[in-house]
């Protein structure tokens, strides 16, 4: 039984790394039409040059005026928008640093020369500044008006109005472009390279559409009003949000004919004026919250979700008191360790008494080595009369893993780790262990762990199997792993260590 709970546990550990590649390729259950669309190839329109402000081309090769770029933001973001269309180009995030001490920029550098969120069915220009300050700016062509704002009260938030005549519904485009690099595990420097998902809220959940580049594309249409549309990656999203209303005539992953991808939408005018607003920002639940109240469905808790939550915010509290999230990992795996003490203390216990009994029960073994049915009946009423049960030491432990699932989910993608330092080599909980110093010692407490811990269903063969087995898989597993979960999974180790010293220094009786 011992055996394969151990096996449940690293069955459970293969499933949480293999999981997102998987199912990414799962099939949004509110889409309603799928059209295969194959590529086609077309010639590549020229991006505008932002520095010089030069003559540029669109896809149909008519001439539009010289691009100029609106830059507005406070004290948390900066955002750049385009004369062109008036459409958003980047979205940089001042409290947020790469690597490289630089701020973290949502777009890639081919998205930002597109525009990122564009308005299809506007003119595209040049639109000309009517007014502008620091935090605000209205554009205006051609009777069309469209106005930005931001504020550090709803610090992440864009305010967006556009006034224009003549059409029943404004069509909107957020382009994307696919990468390579499906790592679910590291967060790179360069926007390219991050993983990203559509997200398409709609009848009260979220479809998640990764974005990769493939050369057939299903373009998934979605007949219900949708409260919201995003792209996500690990830390960061920017969703369009309508102002009381919704968005309809939604298709996403569209590929386009530069092998961009797209998800396109409409929104109807509330007296004359298309009002929206644009969250672009952490995936922070306190500002996601304040933005939209379901816009914290954008964080992937998995099916854990009623565990996780109370966890990081718990993990947010311990960080208000010692502001090192290192600690309040240690701290709130200090707090799941008694909280499951009761159950761990009985696992504990049972497999303590089990081991004491087994001498009894090989006899019986022997004894009714050629007559099996007998050999069950006369181990049940001996653990009957003894009152053990070998399913009391494992059942506990599974019941567990839940928990530590819903951690995992917590640990692995808290945009609050994002670049939070802990203790000397340790500079980003996000990221992975640069000297794998916390996996390597991981393996070292598991093995400790697993020579201390009785082992009584198991034969010496099994036994010694699974001492070396576990820490392995598991140091394996970890390697590429944030810190933040390893640290996590260390220090539960070790108390679970001294747990265990105490109790074998203890009678099963007691």
């Amino acid at each position: 039984m011992e055996k394969r709970m151990f096996l449940a546990v690293a069955l459970s550990m293969l499933i949480l790394i293999a999981w997102p590649f998987i199912f990414s390729k799962k099939k949004p259950q509110q889409v309603v039409q799928q059209e295969i669309q194959t590529t086609t190839a077309s010639q590549t329109a020229s991006a505008p040059d932002i520095k010089t402000n030069k003559h540029i081309k669109t896809g149909m090769n008519k001439s539009i005026a010289k691009e100029d770029v609106y830059t507005i933001e406070n004290d948390f973001i900066k955002v750049d928008i385009s004369s062109i269309g008036g459409k958003i180009k980047q979205a940089t995030f001042k409290k947020y640093k790469d690597s490289q001490k630089s701020a973290i920029k949502f777009f890639s550098s081919d998205v930002e020369a597109k525009g990122a969120l564009q308005m299809a069915d506007l003119d595209e220009g040049p639109f000309k500044s009517l007014s502008k300050t620091g935090t605000t700016v209205s554009l205006g062509y051609k009777g069309t008006t469209i106005n930005y704002s931001l504020s550090n009260t709803d610090p992440y938030v864009l305010k967006s109005d556009i006034k224009t005549a003549g059409s029943d519904k404004l069509k909107f485009k957020i382009i994307a472009a696919a990468t390579k690099d499906q790592n679910q595990y590291s967060f790179s420097d360069d926007p390219q390279a991050r993983s990203r998902t559509y997200l398409i809220y709609s009848q009260d959940k979220v479809e998640r559409i990764p974005i990769k580049a493939k050369d057939e594309i299903k373009t998934l249409t979605f007949e219900n009003k949708v409260n919201w549309i995003g792209i996500s990656d690990r830390y960061f999203l920017f969703s369009v949000l309508p102002k009381n209303d919704f968005f309809t005539d939604v298709i996403a992953d569209k590929k386009d004919e530069d092998s961009m991808y797209s998800t396109e939408f409409a929104l109807s005018p509330k007296e004359g004026v298309y009002n929206y607003s644009i969250y672009i920002g952490p995936k922070d639940v306190s500002y996601l919250r304040k933005a939209d109240p379901t816009l914290s469905e954008a964080i992937d808790y998995g099916w854990l979700a009623v565990i996780s939550v109370p966890m990081l915010e718990i993990m947010k509290f311990f960080y208000k008191i010692i502001p090192n999230y290192g600690i309040a990992i240690l701290l709130l795996t200090l707090l799941v360790r008694l909280i499951m003490y009761p159950l761990q203390h009985k696992s504990m216990k049972s497999m303590k008494k089990m081991q004491e009994l087994q001498p009894h029960l090989k006899t019986l073994q022997e004894k009714y080595k050629n007559d099996k049915a007998k050999l069950n009946q006369e181990m049940m009423q001996f653990m009957k009369i003894h009152k053990v049960n070998p399913m009391s030491g494992c059942l506990p432990m599974l019941i567990q893993l839940p928990v530590f699932i819903a951690l995992y989910k917590v640990l692995a993608g808290a945009v609050e780790l994002y670049r939070s330092p802990f203790i000397f080599w340790i500079t980003d909980l996000s990221m992975k262990d640069p000297y794998y110093i916390f996996p390597i010692l991981m393996g070292i407490m598991m093995f400790i762990q697993q020579k201390i811990t009785p082992n009584p269903t198991m034969d010496q063969t099994q036994a010694k199997m699974m001492l070396f087995m576990m820490p392995v898989i598991f140091t394996i597993f970890m390697l590429s792993l944030p810190s933040g979960l390893t640290l996590y999974i260390l220090f539960s180790t070790v108390l679970g260590i001294a747990q265990q010293y105490v109790m074998n220094k203890k009678p099963a009786s007691n």
